[in-house]
């Protein structure tokens, strides 16, 4: 499908027959920067720099990027937007990597009623609270939708009677015309059972099956009416080349998580507006490297544009999520010492009460450096798993649940799926329900505990490989940005001091928060 919609773009785009993709191409590939209206919009409960990229996205000419780095209310800030542009009548697109974060952002347009907003997608990866937005609960929503059961239930003891096993099933739109001949097919068939009851079997099936390809062609009209009506349509980035939407544009695409998605997957979505915002971070996760795909096309489009055009990007600057400890040593490694953190969060702590464990105290920051232990992971095969560090992780665990910590506040994050595996084990036996997960699927949440554990404790050196996978300043970066409260790291110092990018976060713990367990053993 993606290569189908890449094709397509470019036999438009050479026989002359699509201008706003030729547009977008310019602006990839040539230098097209926007320009801005004078803004109107008097911002509310927004912080300067969120006010300036809502200011920056409702009046550009083309496009808009905001960087947003972790805890800087880029959801609150993409939810404004969504809503000032919805006051304009304007028809959006709101798309993102990852269906969690675009059910995040859809769960906050409370300001806007139910029916406008369109969720696609599989409903089986569609949050709880968003399914109501989907295009079956949009049909079902219908006032006349009941005439259309009651008129399936009678055809199915109809079919139970005459037509044995077969079944078929009806969906209903507010479209008056395609109702009607719904209606009239039942109604036929309603209507003819005496006649039904004297043709072979062979005939009822062909009957049944022709009646079945036609209703099948008016709700695929039904779905296409609805989604005409409908101004906000929201989808992940892959599913934004769904048939419901194939032919449809829109005023905007908004597209969060930019940063994780590549140039070419980009380019689905984008094909259907002139204008776009990409909201993301080219300090966190990228996406997945696709061999097929060249070295551009596999860059992020929110790293290439930021790259290209810089001036025209809004940083968000003011995170709500950290301890300002917490928060110090990300803006000084990551962001220039650029992110500041809200006051009113800034001295926010865990409080431990009767705390009988060695390894917790009330710092924002705790590293428990493992180099004087023989916590050496095992060699069985491809990957890293460290049993000793497992089971200090289960201790600390305890401990906090001791002290009545719920265990949603608490989350366990590693770089090496087979060490997460083997805590989650080693958790779900004493009976420990913590989220236990790889950097790639915390990005996005958040806990009040988060304890990091790098896995790797043997003596030698680490391999380029490892060293590159263990000490990506992204990964890093998200790793100890997912905590709210209290960040504990899990290491050996002797080995990870060989990364640079490790060394540095090291060098930012002080002394006086690092605990060395042959000190307390």
């Amino acid at each position: 499908i993606i290569i189908r919609k890449l094709e397509e773009l470019k036999l438009n785009i050479l026989n002359n027959h699509d201008k706003d993709n030729t547009e977008l191409l310019n602006i990839l590939f040539d230098y097209r920067p926007p320009n801005y209206e004078k803004s109107k919009y008097k911002c509310r409960n927004l912080n300067k720099n969120q006010s300036i990229a809502v200011n920056k996205s409702l009046t550009t000419n083309m496009f808009h990027i905001i960087q947003g780095p972790p805890g800087t209310g880029k959801t609150h800030t993409i939810v404004e937007i969504i809503n000032q542009l919805y006051k304009k009548d304007l028809r959006i697109l709101i798309t993102a990597h990852t269906h969690i974060a675009l059910d995040n952002i859809i769960e906050k347009l409370d300001m806007i009623p139910q029916n406008n907003i369109l969720r696609l997608g599989d409903e089986l990866k569609i949050s709880k609270n968003t399914k109501k937005y989907t295009i079956n609960n949009h049909i079902q929503q219908d006032p006349e939708y009941i005439h259309i059961i009651k008129r399936k239930e009678k055809i199915r003891k109809l079919k139970e009677k005459s037509y044995e096993n077969y079944s078929f099933n009806i969906e209903k739109s507010s479209d008056e015309s395609i109702i009607s001949k719904i209606f009239r097919k039942l109604l036929r068939l309603d209507d003819n059972i005496s006649y039904t009851q004297h043709i072979n079997t062979q005939e009822k099936e062909d009957i049944i099956y022709n009646l079945e390809e036609e209703i099948e062609k008016i709700r695929e009209k039904i779905e296409y009416n609805i989604i005409k009506k409908i101004p906000i349509v929201a989808s992940t980035v892959i599913a934004s080349s769904n048939y419901l939407i194939h032919d449809i544009n829109f005023d905007y695409v908004i597209m969060d998580e930019s940063s994780q998605v590549p140039l070419y997957l980009a380019l689905i979505a984008l094909m259907k507006t002139k204008k776009f915002i990409i909201i993301g971070d080219n300090k966190q996760l990228q996406p997945i490297i696709n061999n097929n795909a060249s070295l551009i096309l596999n860059k992020s489009i929110f790293n290439y544009l930021i790259e290209k055009y810089p001036e025209y990007s809004t940083f968000l600057n003011i995170q709500y999520r950290m301890n300002s400890e917490i928060s110090a040593i990300a803006s000084k490694l990551y962001y220039n010492n650029k992110l500041k953190t809200y006051t009113k969060i800034r001295n926010q702590k865990i409080a431990l009460k009767n705390n009988r464990n060695f390894l917790l105290n009330e710092s924002p920051i705790t590293f428990i450096d493992t180099s004087n232990m023989e916590y050496t992971e095992d060699n069985i095969s491809k990957g890293c798993c460290n049993k000793y560090e497992a089971k200090l992780v289960l201790k600390i665990v305890v401990s906090l649940i001791n002290m009545n910590f719920d265990s949603d506040s608490i989350g366990v994050i590693t770089p090496y799926r087979r060490h997460k595996n083997h805590i989650k084990r080693l958790l779900y036996k004493n009976n420990l329900n913590v989220e236990t997960d790889t950097i790639y699927r915390f990005q996005g949440r958040q806990k009040d505990v988060i304890i990091l554990c790098f896995c790797k404790s043997r003596e030698g050196m680490l391999s380029k490989f490892q060293e590159n996978f263990i000490s990506n300043q992204n990964q890093l970066n998200v790793s100890i940005t997912r905590s709210c409260k209290k960040l504990i790291i899990i290491g050996d110092i002797s080995l990870l001091s060989q990364s640079k990018n490790i060394k540095n976060l090291i060098n930012e713990i002080s002394p006086l928060n690092t605990i060395f367990l042959s000190d307390c053993i």
